[in-house]
């Protein structure tokens, strides 16, 4: 079968925020969604964010376990890869009703007969046309013969774009008219928000802080075949939490290259070796009010010594030492103080509270609240 690249899709242009609202009013009206960009961007993350969230809403519990559907317990998502169906697949197999002498279908036990959730098919455009078109009633009508899809389901699409050059097959227009369609887009300041709730790795935060370009590089003219995305620097922070801490650099740079490419890996170790300059984190502590600290023109500097402060801070969680680490976070611009104290927080939910019994955290409390509001 010859596979047709498809045409290129005009849609809004969505953060992840906004992305996430807009799954939870499709999913309250009941209506279809196409969400479109680029691999690794973060858009069936964004809809299992916003799944959590309705389900939070609901007091349901929320699962992506295929046991649990028809559980009206849990919210649950349904990831359905249609790339990887026949027709006959959605449409279920004829068995013969011997009584009203009419063949019936049963449908696959992937549909869920009640409940709520949602029903995402991932990769959409990967399917050939014809698994496409078995899915148009479903899409629009919300059943598939004698199959209804249940009232609290909502159905969810996603697939990558022309320039992506993902060997999509062409969205035919009466499918593509049955979706509302949006594009994501990538945004540090969302991305990071999202790092520090989900525990990846301060390096690469704060690495991420002085060279955001390098979040997101996805190039398909590229012919490596790792390349730095939100998804490959979430796989390297996981990988760099299995080395032992006295693991080279040489290795977490093969490690991190595995992932996200030889350049964006050198220029992350690279970013690490600047911790050779700094001297260690007790003499910055030991007098942080006098201590010399990097000049704030050499921006690399000033990370690598603040990520170092909160990795040192992971393991020595104490009123003490946060009092003079506020002291010498009161000596930086103030970016630098709150985002510190936001990555810390990240490392210590009791941070705030330890702010109440420090003389110095008592301004610093009212700065982290502001903008952890939405932490």
């Amino acid at each position: 079968m010859t596979r047709e690249i498809m045409s290129t899709q005009l849609a809004v242009k969505v953060d992840h925020k906004e992305l996430k609202e807009i799954i939870k009013l499709y999913y309250r009206a009941k209506k279809a969604l196409f969400i479109w960009g680029p691999p690794g961007i973060g858009k069936s993350a964004t809809v299992r964010q916003a799944a959590q969230e309705l389900a939070q809403e609901m007091n349901l519990k929320y699962s992506e376990d295929i046991e649990h559907i028809n559980n009206e317990e849990y919210f649950i998502v349904l990831d359905i890869r249609l790339s990887q169906l026949d027709p006959s697949d959605l449409r279920g197999l004829p068995v013969f009703n011997q009584e009203k002498k009419v063949t019936q279908w049963l449908p696959p036990e992937f549909f869920p007969r009640k409940g709520k959730g949602i029903i995402f098919c991932d990769e959409l455009n990967l399917a050939p046309p014809l698994v496409q078109g078995s899915a148009y009633q479903l899409i629009l009508d919300r059943r598939l013969g004698s199959y209804k899809v249940p009232e609290g389901f909502s159905l969810i699409a996603a697939g990558n774009r022309l320039e992506d050059k993902a060997n999509v097959f062409k969205m035919a227009r009466p499918l593509e008219n049955r979706f509302g369609h949006v594009e994501l887009i990538k945004s540090v300041e969302l991305w990071t928000e999202w790092a520090l709730k989900n525990g990846i790795s301060p390096d690469i935060v704060g690495f991420i802080q002085f060279r955001s370009k390098l979040l997101f590089q996805f190039d398909p003219n590229n012919k490596s075949a790792a390349q730095p995305t939100p998804r490959t620097w979430h796989f390297a922070s996981d990988l760099l939490k299995q080395l032992p801490k006295n693991a080279s650099l040489e290795l977490k740079r093969k490690v991190v290259a595995s992932v996200v490419g030889e350049g964006p890996a050198t220029e992350f170790i690279n970013f690490l070796r600047l911790r050779n300059e700094l001297k260690p984190v007790d003499y910055y502590l030991k007098n942080p009010e006098k201590c010399e600290l990097p000049d704030e023109t050499r921006i690399d500097v000033l990370w690598a010594l603040l990520t170092s402060i909160v990795e040192w801070y992971r393991d020595h969680k104490t009123n003490e030492n946060l009092r003079k680490i506020v002291k010498l976070l009161n000596r930086v611009r103030e970016e630098y103080e709150v985002f510190t104290l936001r990555m810390m927080a990240a490392e210590d939910p009791q941070l705030l509270k330890r702010f109440l019994v420090i003389p110095e955290g008592t301004e610093l409390a009212k700065k982290l609240r502001k903008f952890l509001s939405a932490y």
